[in-house]
C-alpha cells in the first residue's frame, strides 16, 4: 500500500484556537483513491520539532502531507525548515511573482513586500500552484519518498489537494503497483453498538487479513465501516459486496443506507422525494431537532418551522396543549407528546409534526420519571404516536440522543411508505 502520514504545522492547533479539520479533511480525501493513513500528528512551530517529526514520519511512510506554517509573517518557518532539511535555498520564482502581482492587482490591492516574498521559492522543490491563494505548494523527494507542504488555509490546502496532490498520489501508486484500501459504511439507526455486535458475532468467521470491520458510534446512529486492501478497487469492492451481505443477513433490519453517511442527507432527499413537509415542537432540547433539520442547503423545500415550548405555559399559549393534559399526565408523558406533535403540524401547515417532551437534567426527575426520561412523538395526517426513552443522567448526551430518535422515527415512517 501508498502509507501517507499527515502533519500539520501551527501552535494555534495546538492550545485549540484553531479546530485541525483539515486532517480530517485530507485523510478522506486520500482514502478515496485507495491510500493509507497511517498517522496523523500536530507540532508547534518549532524547528527542531518540524525536523524530527519529519524524520520518525519518513521512517514509516511513503509520503508526508504537510499543512500550516507557509504565511508570510515571521512566525511562518516550515519554509525555511524545509530547505533546511533537504539541503536546499530559496530563489525567486519569476512565473509566482507575477502570478502574485496579478492576484493582488485583480483585488484592487498592492503587493507587499512581504507577500511578494512568497515567491521565493526552494530550487528544488516542484511547485504544486495555489490557484486560490499566495502561498504555494511544494513538492520534495528524497530517497525515493515524498513531502508535499500546504498552506493552512482550508480553502487553498483544498484546492491544491483537488488540482495537483490527487492527481501526484493516483501516478505513484500506479507506478507502484500498490495496493489500494477500499472502504464501505453502513449506516445504522435505532440499535447500540453493544447490540449490533451481538448480532453480527464472531468476525473471523467472513473476514481475514486483508479485512476489517469497525464500529463508529455516534447520537445519530452507528456507522460499521468495512475495509478491504486488494490489488485494485474492482477487486477490493467484490470482498466487500460479500462481506456487505453477510452483515446484511444479521442486522440488515437496522440499516438504512450504504451510500450515505449523515442520516439529514437521507431524510433530507426522502423528504423531498415524497413531496413531505415537517414541523417540530420542542421542549427538552431547545431548537436542537429543528437545527438538525436545517443543517443542510435546501431544507425550505421540506421544513416548515418550530417551536421552543419550554415552560407549560408556552405549551399551552403558543401550542394550544390543553390545561388538563398537563394537569392529568403531566409535560413529560404520552399524551402531552402526542398533543405537541399533532397541534405543530396543524399549526405549521406540515405532513408531519415531530415534538419531543422529557427531563434532560441533571435534576428534574421523580421515581416515576427519572432524569432522561424522554416522550418523542409524531403525528401525520392519518395517525400518532409517542414513544418513551430513557436516555440516562447526562443532560448533553440525553439531549443528543433524543434529536437521533426523533429523526430515526421520521426516517422509518418515510421507509414504510
Amino acid at each position: 500500500m501508498f502509507n501517507i502520514s499527515i502533519l500539520t504545522i501551527g501552535d494555534e492547533i495546538l492550545i485549540g484556537q484553531t479546530l485541525n479539520t483539515n486532517s480530517s479533511w485530507l485523510s478522506a480525501e486520500l482514502s478515496k483513491i485507495g491510500a493509507n493513513i497511517l498517522t496523523q500528528s500536530t507540532i508547534s512551530d518549532n524547528k527542531v520539532q518540524i525536523i524530527n517529526e519529519i524524520n520518525r514520519l519518513f521512517e514509516i511512510s511513503d509520503m508526508i502531507v504537510v499543512t500550516g506554517g507557509l504565511g508570510p509573517t515571521h512566525d511562518d518557518i516550515t519554509k525555511i525548515t524545509l530547505c533546511e532539511y533537504f539541503d536546499d535555498h530559496l530563489v525567486l520564482n519569476e512565473v509566482i511573482l507575477k502570478h502574485l502581482e496579478s492576484f493582488y492587482i485583480q483585488r484592487g490591492r498592492t503587493l507587499l513586500e512581504s507577500i511578494a516574498l512568497q515567491a521565493q521559492l526552494p530550487s528544488k522543490c516542484e511547485i504544486m500552484f495555489n490557484s486560490v491563494g499566495t502561498a504555494q505548494g511544494m513538492l520534495f523527494e528524497k530517497e525515493g519518498k515524498f513531502l508535499i507542504s500546504m498552506p493552512g488555509v482550508p480553502s487553498e490546502m483544498k484546492a491544491i489537494t483537488k488540482e495537483s496532490l490527487l492527481l501526484f498520489v493516483k501516478s505513484k501508486m500506479v507506478e507502484l503497483k500498490s495496493k489500494v484500501k477500499v472502504h464501505k459504511t453502513l449506516f445504522t439507526i435505532g440499535v447500540g453498538e453493544s447490540i449490533l455486535a451481538l448480532k453480527i458475532g464472531d468476525q473471523n468467521k467472513f473476514l481475514d487479513n486483508n479485512s476489517s470491520l469497525a464500529y463508529l458510534p455516534s447520537y445519530r446512529g452507528v456507522k460499521l465501516r468495512i475495509s478491504v486492501v486488494a490489488s485494485s478497487f474492482e477487486k477490493g469492492n467484490k470482498i466487500i459486496s460479500k462481506i456487505e451481505n453477510v452483515i446484511m443477513q444479521k442486522v440488515g433490519e437496522y440499516v438504512v443506507s450504504n451510500e450515505l453517511e449523515n442520516i439529514m442527507e437521507l431524510i433530507s432527499l426522502k423528504l423531498i422525494e415524497k413531496s413531505r413537509t415537517i414541523s417540530v415542537a420542542e421542549s427538552c432540547t431547545g431548537g436542537l431537532l429543528g437545527g438538525a433539520l436545517t443543517e443542510l442547503a435546501g431544507s425550505s423545500a421540506y421544513f416548515n418551522g418550530g417551536d421552543q415550548v419550554y415552560s407549560n405555559n408556552d405549551k399551552i399559549n403558543r401550542l394550544g396543549i390543553k390545561t388538563e393534559t398537563l394537569i392529568d399526565f403531566g409535560a413529560v408523558s404520552k399524551e402531552t407528546a402526542i398533543e405537541m406533535s399533532e397541534n405543530v403540524r396543524v399549526l405549521h401547515n406540515s405532513y408531519y409534526g415531530l415534538s419531543i417532551t422529557g427531563i434532560a437534567g441533571p435534576d428534574g426527575g421523580s421515581i416515576e420519571k427519572p432524569v432522561g426520561t424522554v416522550w418523542i412523538g409524531i403525528a401525520t395526517p392519518n395517525s400518532s404516536k409517542a414513544i418513551c426513552y430513557n436516555f440516562g443522567k447526562n443532560r448533553t448526551v440525553n439531549r443528543e440522543l433524543s434529536v437521533g430518535y426523533a429523526l430515526s422515527m421520521i426516517l422509518n415512517d418515510l421507509n414504510s411508505m
